[in-house]
């Protein structure tokens, strides 16, 4: 990746997970801890670097549906997105809810009947709704959750930008053997890790978010992934980088399309980094759809899915998504 585009990549990525502090990204798999993005002015390259603003009004509660492919540029030939994450902002509770679906599950699509969760990009682009729009459709439509804007990124960013910050660190709770981890070409390039407290560099922590070799498959992955991304937002956060994001972002913003899509302006990026960097850590819940809320099942045509549990994700939503007694009793 171009390295003027590290910054912004911090940015966006950060400010999604900003509100995770220490213990989040240290903590064992399950629920780990994150936030999300938002908004500058237009700026020169002459311009001096500026403090943080404050935001331009306070943002209303915001849902971003975060896509990740590991296609390497984002061209017009769309690719399933293999991770789905909604980040959820609640600035009146000062609360983050954080929620993993898996890829598998298999819902109706807007305008293209019933297929796994992770084709509702391409199929967008295809027909022309867009990638962006169709897969926020159809996670609304799924979970009933309005879902104001997305972003699509590329896995190989996530390279590029923990190399960044010199790492990330986690607690790996069971070890991993994964012989036939894919190479880059149509070979393997063999993953194995340990119990363990780790220091992981950008090829490494992919390889860990990304893995299906243990006994809980995709839904191990996804919890991974969340705990990767909260990792990152703890380095961005003990390191202080988000005054310095900010203040060169305008400038880089020129170059976003080599490196992710999405529906946000800078503007709002910045402004939903701004205040869920305020959300404190035991405000922010993180939770999957996995075992409990689904059925395996095969296709007629032999496709292995999932079929969701409604009543179990239905109340998993309203737990999860419900603002805390004592905001609810405020209002």
């Amino acid at each position: 990746m171009n390295r003027r585009m590290i910054p912004l990549t911090l940015l966006l990525m950060g400010s999604l997970g900003l509100a995770a502090c220490r213990p989040a990204a240290r903590t064992p798999l399950p629920p780990a801890p994150t936030v999300l993005p938002t908004t500058p002015t237009p700026a020169t390259a002459s311009d001096p670097p500026t403090p943080p603003p404050l935001p331009h009004a306070q943002p209303e509660t915001t849902t971003v549906l975060l896509l990740g492919t590991d296609r390497r540029s984002l061209d017009r030939n769309a690719e399933n997105t293999d991770t789905l994450i909604l980040f959820h902002l609640d600035p009146n509770a000062s609360r983050v809810v954080i929620l993993s679906i898996p890829r598998d599950l298999y819902v109706e699509i807007p305008g293209h009947g019933e297929g796994r969760i992770n084709t509702a990009y391409a199929c967008g682009e295809q027909d022309g709704t867009g990638g962006l729009a169709l897969a926020s459709q159809t996670i609304s439509t799924t979970l009933g959750i309005p879902v104001q804007h997305a972003a699509l990124l590329d896995f190989h960013v996530f390279v590029s930008l923990i190399d960044a910050v010199d790492g990330i660190d986690v607690d790996v709770p069971y070890p991993i053997s994964d012989p036939t981890y894919p190479d880059i070409a149509t070979g393997y390039d063999p993953f194995y890790l340990p119990a363990g407290q780790h220091h992981l560099d950008g090829a490494t922590a992919l390889k860990y978010a990304r893995t299906r070799a243990t006994p809980g498959s995709d839904f191990d992955r996804n919890a991974r992934q969340r705990q990767v991304v909260l990792a990152v937002a703890d380095r961005v956060k003990r390191l202080d980088l988000l005054p310095a994001l900010i203040a060169q972002s305008p400038q880089l913003w020129s170059t976003l399309q080599s490196t992710f899509e999405t529906d946000l302006t800078l503007g709002e990026i910045v402004d939903l980094a701004v205040v869920g960097s305020r959300v404190p850590t035991d405000r922010i819940v993180t939770a999957g759809i996995d075992q409990t809320c689904t059925h395996f099942w095969t296709t007629p045509s032999g496709a292995d899915v999932l079929i969701i549990d409604r009543d179990a994700t239905d109340e998993l939503v309203a737990r999860i998504f419900a603002p805390p007694p004592a905001t609810a009793a405020a209002q």
